[in-house]
């Protein structure tokens, strides 16, 4: 019996010995946590992975054939073999817990194998690097445990210190480890930060999980990693004007970051909502995870920072800095999610106004109406009843916002934008709900219900908006709501208010009819644009008095055409530009009318506007100074001043007008040269990488992707010019995109079938950042014309436009 006894006993122990089991194992860094490895297990014929997935319920998973283990340190791959409780290459659907489990099968490690990655060419949800094939120590190090972010206890839990691997941060700024010793149950930690000045902190871990921290010879105090709850410093805020040109820092640290991870840099799509600019910035990423950007603007802005295709808010102030803690783990659990209302976790801010952000953050969490919801309603819901659904919904948000500012002694302006916060999230949804209800009719002409306009006293909730705090161009959702506004049509709630009689002007019709141009040169017309177009040919060169209300009227059927034919607009222009003075007189009829004409439409629109909330607000002033750009675009020098000077009428701000004069500057440069240096820097230096192929070329650059529609519009509806101008020896066509906004096999097919043989570039998404960067564009499609020697067109043609500057350039090419 003995004997049988030793001999189970030996048994039990050779096979512990022949099967290395490492529960939960360690790794450090992952692309997504979906695929949670819960076991390994080492066997001398297979090495077993069990495989926990937490997904969204009734949604697929799929592991493929290409699935392999990688040794760390030898590169050495170990293809998948099998499987258990599931069928590779096949669709398989998570049940209503949104879990599965089982078990990848993968040939034996080698024993001296200490560190694998478990990857899959096709699919980056599955990548999991450095997993450790050791089993976990049992006492974790002092350091480890005063690693991490610790909060002041003081009731407000702010981010005040954060101890990680390769650096710490403190005072809203990064240190360097110094020297890193233990004394007793202590760490004492000298850092230094960029300006070489030098700390001494002390860090006690106390049996409740807190920690005391001594900084220099202050006194210790207790820190938690709880973040508590969200009251933030009551403030007697000495506020600083909102409008202040000034530069920005923001910085951070991403914990679990590596450049394996896909991505080296972020970009913050800046832009000023003011003048509609745009200047994207890169924000550059180094490999242990710390990034920064410094940029300039001119008012306080809630803005993201965008790493990977993940947004991560921040709010900055003019002349500040922000730290960011963001936590990848956090980032990838809601990437999991696949909901673009999940809020994110662990990301924390540091800086004067850190609690502003962080109540910002926690307000978009609670102003939430969902886009499916939203759509349904549109369909389904007349105005009044839309309003009436919606007003409880919009009444709670308002006294959220309200009990936030209370519950955490919010002044100033951290109560302003809470409470605005609330307000401009309902807005915008009530002006997008009666904004698209136009389109949806002509889509399904047999719903009754979008045949329902909505009455005069639908735009009530105006009234309730905070259109006169300046403070406005601060929310997430402004640059929505402001062109809401811009393009509302606010006759019917107007309702039986008098509108001023305004004058009547002199009109000389031109003598070759814009219109019959574009329609010339495929332009499509609503009825309303054709009967415009023959009027205007019937009465070609003939002046006449016309009332300005009558102007106006026209003038929102040229708008639309302008947004429309922006490029066709242009070309006009270029190709009946005068050649003398004589001519020039003739044509100042044109641009006088014009300019009357936009500032008409822009006193109308504003003044309809002051009259439903009974006040010339704020926001008065933007609308007129965001259609700048254009209008002076479309204006010679002469009438452009004119038109500004006129605009001092609506544009009364000095911060505004000031940036009404940059515009008319910018439009109308003193050297007056028509192009300009790139400046030198990274950005260009990628950038020339890609066309020095075609040295000697004018160079058109179209900067697309696959998923953008317009792009593939303008790409397809220029083809002939690309088959006309083929191998020209002045000229060629470049097509610019990034990896991750053109996949590579719709990217592949696309081109193939529409711009084979041609010049085309897809390039990593972090050179795509600096690109545009570089050429200051957030949108695309976007055009650029690079002369032979290198220099950029400050007025690139567009796509509808190419046509004629080609010839003019080189001729017909035959």
């Amino acid at each position: 019996m003995r004997k049988l006894i030793f001999l189970f006993l030996l048994c039990i122990a050779c096979m512990l010995q022949a099967q290395n089991v490492i529960d939960n194992p360690k790794f450090k860094f992952r692309s997504g946590s979906i695929y949670n490895i819960t076991r390994i297990e080492r066997t001398p014929d297979a090495t077993r992975l069990h495989i926990h997935v937490i997904f969204r319920p009734h949604w697929w998973v799929k592991t493929g054939k290409d699935t392999h283990l990688e040794d760390a340190i030898t590169g050495k791959k170990y293809y998948i073999t099998g499987s258990e409780n599931f069928e590779l290459e096949k669709e398989v659907y998570t049940p209503d817990s949104g879990t599965l489990d089982f078990v990848l099968i993968f040939p034996p490690l080698p024993k001296e194998t200490k560190e694998i990655h478990l990857l899959e060419s096709d699919h980056d949800e599955l990548n999991t690097y450095y997993i450790s094939l050791e089993k976990k120590d049992a006492k974790a190090s002092l350091f480890d445990k005063v690693s991490g972010n610790w909060m002041g206890m003081d009731d407000y839990y702010e981010w005040a210190f954060g101890i990680y691997d390769s650096l710490a941060v403190m005072d809203n700024r990064f240190y360097q480890y110094e020297a890193i010793r233990q004394k007793g149950k202590s760490m004492l930690l000298t850092l230094k930060d960029d300006r070489g000045d030098k700390v001494e902190l002390e860090l006690t871990p106390q049996k409740n999980g807190l920690c005391r921290i001594r900084k220099d010879k202050e006194p210790a105090r207790l820190y938690s990693r709880d973040t508590g709850s969200m009251k933030a410093m009551q403030v007697e805020e000495n506020e600083s004007p909102v409008f202040r040109r000034d530069s920005v820092y923001l910085q951070g640290y991403i914990a679990g970051y590596d450049q394996k991870l896909g991505f080296t840099n972020g970009l913050i799509y800046v832009s000023n909502d003011l003048t509609r600019e745009d200047y994207p910035m890169v924000v550059t990423l180094q490999p242990n995870g710390r990034f920064e950007c410094k940029f300039e603007i001119n008012y306080p802005m809630v803005s993201s920072v965008v790493f990977n295709n993940n947004w991560l808010p921040f709010y900055i102030e003019p002349g500040q800095t922000v730290t960011m803690y963001v936590d990848w783990e956090a980032i990838m659990a809601r990437s999991r999610a696949r909901d673009h209302y999940y809020p994110y976790h662990n990301l924390h801010y540091m800086g004067s106004t850190a609690y502003i952000g962080r109540a910002l953050k926690y307000v978009d969490n609670l102003f939430v109406f969902r886009y499916e919801d939203f759509s349904k309603m549109q369909k389904e819901l007349t105005p009044a009843q839309f309003v009436e659904r919606c007003e409880p919904m919009f009444r709670r948000w308002s006294e959220q916002a309200d009990s936030l500012v209370a519950a955490n002694r919010y002044v100033g302006r951290a109560a302003r934008l809470v409470r605005n916060a609330a307000k401009i999230s309902q807005g915008y949804k009530m002006l997008d709900f009666v904004m698209d209800r136009n389109y949806l009719a002509r889509e399904n002409k047999d719903n009754q219900i979008l045949k329902v306009k909505e009455d005069s006293t639908y735009y009530h909730f105006l009234r309730q908006m905070p259109l006169n705090d300046s403070l406005i161009v601060a929310d997430r959702h402004f640059s929505t709501f402001i062109n809401r506004l811009e393009y509302m049509d606010f006759a019917r709630a107007m309702g039986d208010t008098a509108v001023t009689k305004m004058d009547v002007v002199t009109y000389t019709y031109p003598e070759k009819s814009i219109l019959t141009y574009l329609k010339k040169h495929g332009a499509e017309f609503t009825p309303e644009q054709e009967e415009l177009r023959k009027q205007h040919e019937e009465k070609a060169g003939t002046t006449l008095e016309r009332p300005v209300e009558e102007l106006i009227a026209e003038t929102k059927i040229w708008k639309e055409l302008m947004e429309k034919y922006k490029d066709l607009f242009e070309a006009y222009k270029a190709e009946h530009e005068v050649a003398n003075d004589t001519e020039a007189e003739d044509k100042k009829p044109d641009n006088e009318l014009y300019a009357n004409g936009f500032f008409e439409d822009q006193r109308m629109k504003v003044g309809q506007l002051d009259t439903i909330v009974g006040y010339r607000p704020f926001v008065s002033q933007v609308i007129p100074l965001r259609s700048l750009p254009y209008n002076l675009k479309s204006l010679d020098e002469k009438y452009a001043r004119y038109l500004l000077d006129k605009e001092k009428e609506l544009i009364i701000h000095p911060f505004l007008f000031a940036e009404a004069e940059r515009l008319y500057a910018k439009a109308f440069p003193q050297q007056n040269d028509s192009t300009y240096v790139l400046p030198e820097g990274p950005a260009t230096e990628i950038f020339r990488n890609i066309i020095k192929a075609h040295t000697g070329k004018a160079l058109f650059i179209d900067f697309w992707a696959t998923f953008c529609g317009p792009c593939r519009g303008g790409i397809e509806h220029t083809a002939g010019l690309r088959q006309q101008y083929k191998d020209h020896p002045d000229f060629q066509f470049i097509y610019i995109t990034s990896d991750r906004e053109s996949p590579e096999k719709t990217y592949n097919e696309y081109v193939e079938k529409n711009l084979k043989g041609e010049a085309c570039y897809r390039i990593p998404q972090a050179d795509y950042n600096y690109l545009r960067q570089l050429f200051h564009f957030n949108g695309i499609p976007h055009y650029e014309w690079i002369e032979k020697d290198g220099t950029v067109l400050r007025n690139s043609p567009g796509t509808y436009n190419l046509e004629e500057f080609l010839k003019k350039r080189f001729g017909n090419k035959d």
